[in-house]
This record gives structure tokens, C-alpha cells and sequence, in this order.
């Protein structure tokens, strides 16, 4: 080889050298490598449980069985179409079942011509089974038409709360007597003042009762027999009915 050769060999080995330190020699040039990032996950979509239907139980005696206008099963018709209208899904409870095919829910506590005195052996039982919501309580009338004392019938009252109040947390409505009797209208008058007493001392000592003095609800004009509505005036029994759960719905604690 020539002295030319030599100096073209060298000269390639020289810049073989140099284009290998500029790859392996400089670290702090080196590329590197950002950990993939991960990708979002699929957005998962929201679903709202349905609520529950509020187990509402009617309780008492022929008024609840809905005598004076079986067509409307009473106030218990009415009652659902309002409820339902507004948006307000239930579900009647009870150990007994009667009404027209036109009603859609026909369960109910109703027993026709019995007292609170009869009714209250059997409350914890029917209140036990059914898990209601809410208890829509109207009895007194058949005591009173008996011939028993307002403070007795007011006892009786208290009873009753305090076996539904032993079993539940239902939200009880007490109703007054919407029936006139005639024959017996101070009772009634006393009843009335009394049972609202009754109602206040359950609420203050934490249950959920409330009290609605029906004494003036009705007219002669809602009457079948002077002692069960028709059904115009079970429409507005329904209407207060209405009224006190929307209310309640409105003040509940939610749900835990």
C-alpha cells in the first residue's frame, strides 16, 4: 500500500472514531423513554335506583273498607289516583282485600263496625306483616256510637299509636271523626280536643304522628246515611289524605 493508501485508511478510522463517541459518549444526550400513560376507562353511566313505593296502610273500620261507596272502595280509589297523578308511586298494604276491579291496589287494615278497642289487640300483628310507610288511622267512631266516654276512646287512641310506634317508624296521620253523631256530638267535640293531645305528646316524645281535626270536613251534602260518606265526600277525605303525606314526603329524613 502506498503512502496515499495509508493516509485515506486512517483517515476513514478517524471518522469511524469520532461518529462513535458521538453515539456511545455523550449519556446525557441519551433519548428517554416517558412511561405510557394509561388511557381513561370507559365513563360508566349513572343509574338511579328507582325509590321504593311507599307502603301506605289504611287503618280502621268501615270508613277504610270504604262503606256509603264500594264503586270508589271509599277513599282508598280516590287516594291512589291523586297520589299517582303526582308522581308519588305506593303500594296499599293490609291483611285484607276488597274493592272493585277499577281500584288498582286493594289491600287495607279496614274492618267494619270494630272499635279501637277490638282493633288494638291485633295492631302490632298487622303492623308487623305489612311494614307500612305510613299508617292512615281513622277509628273512634264505632266507640263513641257505643256509648263510650271521649277520654276512654282518647286511651284507646293512645294504645293504638303506641303499638304502632313498638313495632314501626311509621309515620302515622290520626284522623278525627268525620261522622256527625248527632246523638253524641259532645263526645265527639271532647274526642276531638282530646286526641289531638294525645297525638302532640306521642310527636314529643319522638313519634311520627300528626292529628287532623276532621270535625269540619264534611256536610250533610257528602253523606250516604248520616255515617259513611259517598263518594263525593270521600273524594275530599282522599284530598286530605293527600295533603298530609305530600306534606310528610316534603319534611322526611332521607333515607339512610
Amino acid at each position: 500500500m502506498g503512502l496515499m493508501g495509508w493516509c485515506r485508511a486512517a483517515a476513514a478510522l478517524a471518522c469511524a472514531a469520532v461518529l462513535l463517541i458521538g453515539v456511545t459518549g455523550d449519556t446525557s444526550s441519551r433519548a428517554v423513554t416517558a412511561a405510557p400513560v394509561p388511557l381513561p376507562l370507559p365513563a360508566q353511566r349513572a343509574v338511579a335506583a328507582s325509590p321504593a313505593p311507599l307502603r301506605i296502610m289504611p287503618l280502621g273500620a268501615s270508613s277504610t273498607v270504604g262503606g256509603g261507596s264500594p264503586a270508589t272502595a271509599g277513599y282508598r280509589g280516590p287516594l291512589q289516583q291523586a297520589l299517582r297523578s303526582s308522581g308519588i308511586a305506593i303500594d296499599l298494604v293490609g291483611s285484607c282485600k276488597d274493592g272493585p276491579p277499577t281500584v288498582a291496589d286493594r289491600d287495607h287494615e279496614g274492618h267494619g263496625g270494630w272499635s279501637l278497642a277490638r282493633l288494638e289487640p291485633n295492631v302490632r300483628g298487622w303492623v308487623r306483616a305489612a311494614r307500612p310507610d305510613v299508617v292512615l288511622l281513622h277509628g273512634g267512631t264505632n266507640d263513641l256510637i257505643q256509648g263510650t266516654p271521649a277520654q276512654v276512646v282518647a286511651q284507646r287512641l293512645d294504645a293504638v299509636l303506641a303499638d304502632i310506634d313498638a313495632e314501626s317508624d311509621a309515620h302515622v296521620v290520626v284522623a278525627g271523626v268525620w261522622a256527625p253523631l248527632t246523638s253524641r256530638a259532645a263526645a265527639r267535640a271532647e274526642f276531638a280536643r282530646l286526641a289531638a293531645q294525645v297525638v302532640a305528646a306521642r310527636a314529643a316524645r319522638g313519634q311520627s304522628v300528626t292529628y287532623v281535626d276532621t270535625s269540619s270536613l264534611l256536610g250533610p251534602q257528602h253523606f250516604t246515611d248520616g255515617l259513611h260518606a259517598n263518594a263525593a265526600g270521600y273524594r275530599r277525605i282522599a284530598a286530605m289524605w293527600e295533603g298530609e303525606i305530600r306534606s310528610y314526603l316534603a319534611t322526611r329524613p332521607p333515607p339512610h
